[in-house]
């Protein structure tokens, strides 16, 4: 009987060329895995720690003027003001003399000079036309980009609308007229670049 228990030990232990892969694999390369896992998670969790430990806040190289404030690396400015730090006043983009052309429905096209003034800092502009029906009218209007409408000029028969947008140099006016007393509605453009004064 003990000789039968030795035998019995002995073969279960014995260790042949085949299973001797199959217990390295079982015993080593399992716990690689884990290893090469936890190793590379470590890496991730630390580099994540210090990568994020490093970031600056976005609001410390902006000095927001005029009364912005910075929120997530943007100055959020006041009615009036724009640009990356709130120090452009926003008719500085409308304030010139334009000259152009106006076409106005089943009119011919005539040459045009429209004039946008400050009336208040930072943001009130006025629109002066050069010629045509609306040319002594004056629209006044708070400057917003990309795009200002003006106060609309009511009388009792003559309802005028106007709003302009500007892209650098270049100036589009819309116009409408409404003339109540004989039912008639026109829609001028004007299309002008800015020049000297």
């Amino acid at each position: 009987m003990p000789f039968q228990i030795f035998l019995y030990l002995n073969t279960q232990f014995e260790i042949k060329p085949n299973n001797y892969k199959q217990i390295f694999y079982s015993r080593y390369m399992k716990n690689w895995k884990s290893i090469l896992v936890t190793v590379l998670t470590f890496f991730t969790i630390g580099g994540m720690v210090v990568f994020t430990s490093c970031e600056k806040d976005p609001c410390s190289e902006l000095a927001c003027k005029n009364g912005g404030n910075c929120s997530d690396g943007y100055c959020q400015c006041p009615v009036g003001f724009e640009g990356a730090e709130c120090d452009i006043t926003a008719a500085s983009r409308f304030v010139g003399k334009y000259f152009g052309s106006t076409r106005c429905e089943n009119f011919p096209i005539e040459p045009d000079t429209v004039y946008i003034d400050l009336v208040k800092e930072p943001n009130e502009i006025q629109l002066r036309l050069g010629s045509g029906n609306t040319a002594l009218l004056g629209f006044s209007g708070t400057a917003r980009t990309p795009e200002t409408h003006f106060v609309t000029h009511i009388d009792e028969n003559i309802t005028v609308h106007a709003y302009i947008t500007v892209d650098g140099d270049l100036l589009a006016l819309y116009l409408e007229t409404i003339r109540k007393d004989i039912n008639l509605r026109q829609i001028c453009h004007f299309s002008g670049q800015r020049v000297a004064q």
